[in-house]
């Protein structure tokens, strides 16, 4: 159960942050000192460093204030080559050619959207015709959930958020990944259709996943498991951890046995990382990514505004925080991570080398060997929970 003391997934290193072998480079502070936060929030911002050498010199940089002790330590079953770093950089560069998407830029979002309407115009649905994914459309509620079926009888239930900056993407998009997850876990995936907040109200975005959060939570037995876990990566991690505040609000986190977020976003008003980003960042506009949250965050009550980083952390589910040392909201991971470590939750914070926001996506071997990783993590959550059920 969720509440319960247990046994820890992963070590954790010097009681935070767990990165794998090979190298990385991370430079993270933390956010901003805030009124009514315990003295961790203003620590010194006094810089430490420590290097480490496997195959090539590298530095690891951190803040004080992140976290103390910052250690590098050989993360097992996530092994990068200094090959895979080489074909890393090799992607990044033609990266660099690319326009940043700028998430602020609603015409932006509009037009993604447009084109994945398109190629669902013009592409079969695939997956449903074969059987392997059917489509729930939730009673009195304007949303729908993807679901993907394994192959064999399910263990448990993975209700997925979509990441696209609050404002984009669908769950149809999310099918290559939910199936891949759904064979090699033996669980259900129930990817959330929300409406995005292209017109700014983050408030309905947030309604709907909390309505699907509640349903899937209160029907577990129609796919034939007893437990969850949230996932949810970019925004769609914020969306999850907010619906995980939910369940534990009508007391159903009991059925919570993990979350998982990939380049997660938890700081609605701009972790450090973000603030100190550029334009120059891979990938997305990162002032404009803070700008998109200015716009985003007026619609959310008052207690919402500030993100899931000034949540209430108890009654905590194993977690699994991943994000690129690349991305412009690194920061947002590490906050989280120290937030469910302070609050004595078992949770680890991986930071992927040479990796940008959304990299789990990109055909490199950082992205295949990361998300052969948290899978690997699922099946070790779901097989020790059974093994209690015993």
């Amino acid at each position: 159960m969720a509440g319960q003391p247990k046994a820890r997934l992963f070590p954790r290193v010097s009681g935070t942050i767990v990165v794998p072998s090979g190298c990385c480079r991370l430079t993270s502070s933390r956010r901003r000192p805030r009124a009514g936060h315990s003295d961790f929030h203003s620590r010194s911002s006094k810089r430490s460093s420590a290097s480490r050498t496997t195959g090539a010199s590298v530095v690891m940089t951190a803040s004080a204030e992140v976290i103390s002790n910052v250690t590098t330590a050989v993360c097992p079953g996530l092994e990068l080559s200094e090959k895979d770093l080489r074909r890393a950089r090799r992607f990044n560069k033609l990266l660099s050619w690319m326009p940043r998407f700028r998430t602020s830029h609603r015409w932006n979002a509009r037009l993604v959207q447009l084109l994945a309407a398109t190629w669902s115009r013009l592409y079969p649905d695939l997956r449903r015709m074969g059987s392997k994914v059917s489509i729930i459309t939730l009673p009195d509620q304007p949303l729908s959930i993807r679901i993907t079926h394994p192959r064999v009888p399910p263990r448990a239930l993975v209700v997925h958020f979509h990441g696209g900056a609050w404002v984009m993407g669908d769950a149809r998009l999310e099918d290559r990944l939910a199936g891949l997850i759904a064979d090699d876990c033996a669980v259900v995936v129930a990817a959330v259709d929300f409406r995005n907040a292209a017109d700014d109200n983050l408030a309905r975005t947030l309604k709907d996943c909390m309505a699907a959060a509640s349903w899937l939570a209160a029907n577990l037995e129609r796919f034939g498991v007893e437990h969850l876990i949230l996932s949810g990566e970019s925004s769609g991690a914020h969306l999850a951890m907010e619906a995980f505040f939910h369940l534990r609000s009508i007391g159903r986190q009991r059925s919570v046995i993990g979350f998982y977020s990939m380049c997660g976003a938890f700081d609605l008003e701009g972790s450090q990382s973000l603030h100190q980003s550029s334009s120059d960042s891979l990938l997305i506009d990162g002032p404009s990514a803070l700008e998109n949250l200015r716009r985003l965050t007026p619609s959310l009550p008052e207690e919402k505004q500030k993100g899931p980083v000034d949540g209430d952390f108890y009654d905590l589910p194993s977690a699994l925080f991943i994000a690129g040392c690349l991305d412009p909201i690194a920061d947002d991971s590490l906050e989280i991570n120290e937030c469910w470590q302070r609050a004595g939750g078992d949770a680890s914070c991986i930071l992927i080398p040479e990796a940008v926001h959304g990299f789990n996506r990109m055909p490199t071997a950082l992205a295949a060997k990361t998300n052969s990783f948290a899978r690997h993590w699922m099946r070790t959550l779901i097989d020790r929970t059974h093994d209690r059920g015993r």
